[in-house]
């Protein structure tokens, strides 16, 4: 299982997380955001990503790679939705 050690909260809802793939960022979907960029590195999409609180030896939540790179989280009036992950104008 690929590692995502999730950090600080640094904003609201906004938290630090490093893949064990020497990359890192801050999102408030660690997770789906981790699978994209160890997707875009060419890690092996098989595995398993898991997000990890320090000190904790089981993930808070975790799936395949290449299922989390495909989604992100939709704030909607009725509650959080996942959809189909679409990328920014000019972004991968």
């Amino acid at each position: 299982m690929i590692q995502i050690i999730r950090g600080p909260e640094t904003s609201p809802g906004i938290f630090e997380y490093s893949p064990s793939l020497a990359l890192c960022g801050r999102s408030r979907q660690p997770l789906l955001d981790a699978c994209r960029q160890i997707k875009r590195a060419g890690g092996d999409t098989a595995q398993r990503a898991g997000v990890f609180r320090e000190g904790r030896d089981t993930p808070d939540i975790s799936c395949p790679v290449e299922a989390g790179a495909a989604l992100t989280v939709e704030e909607t009036v009725s509650g959080p939705r996942f959809r189909k992950y679409q990328p920014y104008p000019g972004r991968t």
